[in-house]
């Protein structure tokens, strides 16, 4: 009997949590995020507004605080707080906690993740910058024909298995960091054979080449194109006076020929100075063309070529006229829909703020494309025709605060595109001991 009436009670309880779970405000309570950011002193509220024979049933607890050794057991990271038929979520201090939302005090209808995390302000970018990158070993971006003594052509490489986008870093033991020390290693071995170590994605192959002698360039060949470097420009998202660390572009460097990231060997950025913008028009992306000032403001090594950009540090202070004090960093739930700014260089060395609409926010994209961004400034309309090359990375401004950078744009309509997330380019900042590492000079050959 006593069996029966407890399978009878559990079926109430399981129909009349289903039930609830249709009421379009219950609904919208399952339909918030699982994670959310909040800054020591912000508030959120979330509104539920069920009918109030439900509304007493249900309650929002803090649950499982991180804790400091120096901080009380009674002093949770974030308080929540009950104001009619809504609840508040107030961030006290660095931690996380997980905040769960109970029916009848025991069954669990939502769990949500809060991050509590102390202001952060950097000074901001939009400085043009000249970006020298050195990867890792040399890529293989195309095959060349070695004319041999019959005129016939042969690509040995190619035939021995060696892809585009290989990254060829040794030849018979010997470190291969340039073209010119490929085409060196070749003529020591004359007709030897030759070992060629090479990176394909993460794996490391030796693969046997034998060189051929072209009787067009009268020396012996593997028949390959290779690159050992990119140059070009960019845009300056912050610096961070904390560490003398900066953030640029906004998203990975990526060979032209076969659109793969690069890995850094060395490399170094320096002021840049826009001479000339062409216009974008739909289906034909717009450009600024510039050129480099070694013995401008700006000198910096790079250290990391991440999906999210370029990361380093540099050797002197940066300041931007437009804001001459540090700025507040804004996060992913910050950022809301409307007007916002752009800071970038069309004209020389000099920054200027842009108007923009973020149009659309994604806050649970983690790929560098959070929001949909329209250039809405006539002014800039006019010079660029929209977001152009070399504009990656020009730092997006909300209600004061720095909450992202441009990225890439809408090729088939250059006055819309993407922007990113801070909240995705801080936690890329590099560690100590990644910052003691000297800036690298050198020339791109």
């Amino acid at each position: 009997m006593r069996a029966r009436l407890r399978s009878i009670i559990g079926l109430i309880l399981v129909a009349l949590v289903i039930s609830i779970c249709f009421i379009p405000q219950v609904q919208t309570l399952l339909s918030l995020p699982d994670y959310q950011r909040l800054i020591v002193g912000e508030t959120t509220t979330i509104n539920i507004n069920l009918p109030s024979n439900i509304d007493n049933k249900i309650e929002m607890k803090v649950m499982n605080p991180s804790r400091s050794v120096f901080a009380y057991p009674e002093d949770p990271p974030v308080m929540v707080t009950r104001n009619g038929s809504s609840y508040q979520i107030v961030a006290l201090k660095p931690g996380e906690a997980s905040v769960k939302l109970k029916l009848m005090g025991y069954i669990p209808l939502k769990s949500i993740k809060i991050e509590s995390v102390s202001p952060k302000r950097v000074v901001v970018g939009g400085h043009s910058i000249g970006v020298l990158l050195q990867s890792k070993g040399i890529m293989v971006v195309g095959f060349a024909p070695v004319l041999g003594k019959d005129g016939d052509r042969q690509y040995p490489a190619r035939d021995q298995g060696i892809q585009i986008g290989d990254l060829i870093f040794k030849v018979n033991g010997k470190s291969i960091t340039t073209e010119t020390d490929l085409a060196r290693t070749i003529d020591q071995e004359k007709d030897n054979e030759l070992v060629v170590s090479i990176k394909r994605r993460d794996k490391n192959i030796n693969l046997t080449v034998k060189p051929v002698y072209c009787s067009e360039t009268q020396r012996r060949r593997i028949g390959l194109y290779v690159r050992d470097g990119v140059v070009g420009v960019g845009t300056l998202t912050f610096w961070d006076p904390d560490s003398s660390q900066y953030a640029a572009l906004g998203h990975i460097i990526i060979d032209a020929d076969t659109k793969q990231g690069i890995n850094v060997l060395k490399g170094k950025i320096v002021s840049a100075s826009i001479q000339t913008v062409k216009a974008a028009r739909p289906g034909r992306p717009g450009e600024k063309i510039g050129i480099f000032n070694e013995k401008g403001n700006i000198e910096g090594n790079i250290i990391k070529n991440s999906y999210f950009g370029i990361y380093g540090k540099t050797n002197s202070e940066i300041t931007n006229p437009l804001s001459r004090y540090v700025m507040e960093v804004g996060y992913s739930n910050q950022v809301k829909p409307g007007k916002a700014q752009i800071y970038t260089v069309v004209n020389g060395d000099t920054i200027e703020a842009f108007d923009i609409e973020i149009e659309k926010v994604y806050p649970e994209r983690q790929n560098g494309k959070g929001m949909v961004i329209k250039v809405t400034d006539p002014r800039l309309l006019s010079l660029t025709g929209g977001i152009i090359q070399g504009m990656s990375g020009s730092p997006i401004i909300q209600n004061e605060r720095i909450i992202g950078a441009v990225t890439h744009v809408f090729l088939n309509d250059p006055q819309r595109g993407y922007g990113i997330f801070m909240d995705n380019m801080l936690p890329e900042l590099l560690d100590n001991k990644q910052t003691q590492k000297k800036v690298s000079t050198f020339d791109l050959h």
